[in-house]
């Protein structure tokens, strides 16, 4: 490894923690620019674990950009697209008016792709631009997976770039899915994998702290307003002549706030992006007791106090887009405008009926029902399924001395360990599938497909799914709603779910 290559990487390792392990293995197969090396390289992982983004820094650091093209595959989403925007990337050309919006030659097909390739690009008379001749050229694929739907001889010939055209190519592969499931009928090259394993919680902690590295540190003191009216304009000389109060945050406040809202919302939320997302939004509410001189930096316990309204609604509609930020923000510079008095009145807009505002969650019929079937799910045990919901009913059992023997269903405990303080548990589909038919109440029609209505309660975040993609026994998911929530969906469809829940009371 060169002095240069070393630099990038101890550079690349500071700004993407937890991924050094990756960062210097790709640069270790990447050598010289001279240097040749394997036809392709498979790299997956969860989404939001960095693969694009520690990739394209890689090549950005390391390469000119004339040696790598980079292709999205969602936005590329044909081979010709593919094709001609890496020739374009690899010639620096830029579709513009002087070259009528076209780019550097039409391809039609992957037999084009690899003779322009061996023969090379002729942008002018006198100029011919030669790929993988001298130096290793890259073709990298972002959303690799969309590659299925091009077509069956699209991967093979990718995966085998180098070796039929004859140059010093390689093809990286970007994707949320695991290879085996890029198989073709006819096979394909085996590709060198790379792993990108999910976030531990120190990475997560380090990349959250990363935000921080540019924030302000010194946060200006709020001055107090405790006078008489009377005295307002004597108060306002004073504030004008007064100079203003700061506070230095140290770094140990940073990491206590990033702590918080990995503790907080880790559970839920796994996506790193999120993570940022939620941890920009809520760090001036946090410190705003700070600002009102409410709070010293010290005093973490008081500090959580104040921000826990806060936090409480992120998880609900942060989270679940119920708002977007700029909404948040502008409700709670507005609140932040009021007095103590006022801002208790008007707290209603962030912390209103949650029931009310989720009963209006526009959802099909059916959906609403997959809903309350996940829910139900989630918090009922298994073994109570034959009780609730099958037509011919549990047999209870004889106890000595006559009567029936109570299940603790029955008896309505109400113990320490009740199902929703537990919180959600994953379940199979399946038997989330057996408790939706059964309450239902008419046949389901024939258009209605069910795993599209599962896939848009993914997408709304309504269902998390609680285990691998890649694993081969069947999808877990959880309910991500809560009880406000799924008893406004009920009442909409005219459901009692009440009565189907085990230890509600």
């Amino acid at each position: 490894m060169t002095q240069r290559t070393f630099s990038i990487q101890q550079e690349l390792s500071c700004q993407f923690p937890g991924r050094s392990k990756q960062i210097t293995t790709l640069l270790g197969l990447m050598g010289k620019p001279q240097d040749r090396i394997v036809p392709s390289i498979f790299i997956y992982g969860h989404p939001s674990s960095g693969k694009t983004s520690v990739v394209r820094a890689i090549f950005e650091k390391s390469l000119s950009r004339s040696q790598w093209a980079f292709i999205n595959c969602v936005e590329s989403h044909t081979p010709r697209m593919i094709f001609e925007h890496a020739l374009n990337q690899w010639c620096h050309w830029v579709p513009s008016v002087e070259n009528h919006l076209t780019g550097v030659c039409r391809i039609d097909n992957v037999h084009q792709f690899v003779k322009i390739i061996q023969e090379g690009v002729m942008l002018q008379e006198d100029k011919v631009v030669q790929i993988g001749m001298d130096e290793t050229h890259y073709l990298i694929l972002d959303r690799a997976e969309r590659l299925r739907d091009m077509g069956p001889n699209l991967l093979p010939v990718l995966l085998r770039l180098s070796e039929m055209t004859g140059r010093n190519m390689c093809v990286i592969l970007l994707s949320t899915i695991v290879f085996e499931k890029f198989k073709v009928k006819g096979g394909a090259y085996e590709p060198l994998y790379i792993r990108f394993s999910e976030y531990t919680k120190e990475d997560t902690l380090q990349i959250l702290q990363l935000l921080f590295t540019s924030t302000d540190r010194r946060i200006e003191l709020r001055q107090s307003n405790d006078d008489d009216d009377n005295n307002e304009e004597e108060e306002e000389e004073e504030i004008n002549k007064a100079e203003p109060e700061y506070v230095e945050l140290d770094n140990d406040f940073f990491n206590g706030f990033c702590d918080v809202i990995y503790t907080i919302f880790n559970h839920n939320c796994k996506d790193i992006n999120e993570l940022k997302y939620i941890t920009a939004l809520l760090f001036p509410l946090y410190i705003k007791p700070i600002r009102d001189r409410q709070v010293q930096i010290h005093e973490k316990a008081k500090l959580l106090k104040y921000s826990q309204p806060y936090f409480a609604q992120a998880t609900d509609k942060l989270y679940l887009r119920e708002i977007s930020s700029v909404e948040w923000n502008r409700e709670t510079q507005r609140l932040d405008d009021l007095n103590d008095t006022d801002r208790d009145a008007n707290m209603a807009l962030l912390t209103r009926n949650l029931a009310r505002e989720k009963g209006e969650f526009d959802l099909p019929y059916y959906t609403k029902f997959l809903l309350l079937a996940s829910y139900l799910a989630s918090y009922n045990p298994a073994r109570y399924d034959v009780r609730y919901f099958s037509k011919v009913g549990e047999a209870r059992t004889r106890k000595k001395g006559g009567g029936t023997r109570k299940s603790k269903a029955d008896q309505g405990g109400g113990g320490k360990m009740r199902p929703q303080l537990l919180g959600p548990k994953a379940f199979p589909m399946e038997r989330m599938l057996a408790i939706f038919y059964s309450i239902i109440d008419d046949s389901l029609e024939d258009s209605i497909d069910v795993q599209t209505q599962i896939t848009s309660l993914t997408t709304l975040r309504l269902l998390v799914r609680a285990n691998n993609m890649d694993r081969l026994d069947g999808a877990k998911f959880k309910c991500n709603v809560s009880f406000e929530f799924i008893r406004a969906v009920a009442k909409s469809v005219r459901f009692e779910i009440d009565k189907y829940l085990y230890d509600f009371n």
